[in-house]
């Protein structure tokens, strides 16, 4: 009979074992997880915020008196755009390392701005009509 007894403490404690395994693995998973996604929606308005620091500037060369294209695009582009040279590695960007980028395109009629943020997966883009 004592014997029984110890086998079931044994397997009791197994079971007991494995459960708490059971939970710790839940949690180190979920908490990944979240991780994971406080990620991406920090990457979303790191790249929204470049999107409006890409417009911003677009807007101040386009009132500057007059017109002047400060960043020195190339490739044809105009006062306004923000290195629309197709070339992703110079396009602006801040941060540590400098994965947060902007670049902003005028439209060919010349009265749409339209501004584009990156920062890792993420892309924002907005734009601004002018009169």
């Amino acid at each position: 009979m004592h014997k029984h007894r110890r086998a079931m403490a044994a397997i009791s404690m197994v079971v007991v074992l494995m459960i708490i395994d059971l939970m710790i693995i839940s949690m180190v998973v979920g908490g990944a997880r979240d991780h994971d996604l406080t990620v991406r929606r920090m990457d979303t308005i790191r790249a929204f915020y470049a999107a409006e620091a890409g417009m911003n500037m677009a807007i101040r060369e386009r009132m500057l008196d007059p017109p002047n294209d400060e960043d020195n695009d190339t490739g044809g582009a105009e006062e306004g755009s923000i290195s629309d040279d197709g070339d992703d590695a110079n396009d602006p960007g801040f941060g540590t390392p400098k994965n947060t980028q902007f670049v902003v395109t005028l439209s060919a009629d010349k009265k749409t701005l339209t501004s584009t943020g990156r920062s890792g997966d993420a892309k924002r883009e907005m734009e601004a009509f002018l009169e």
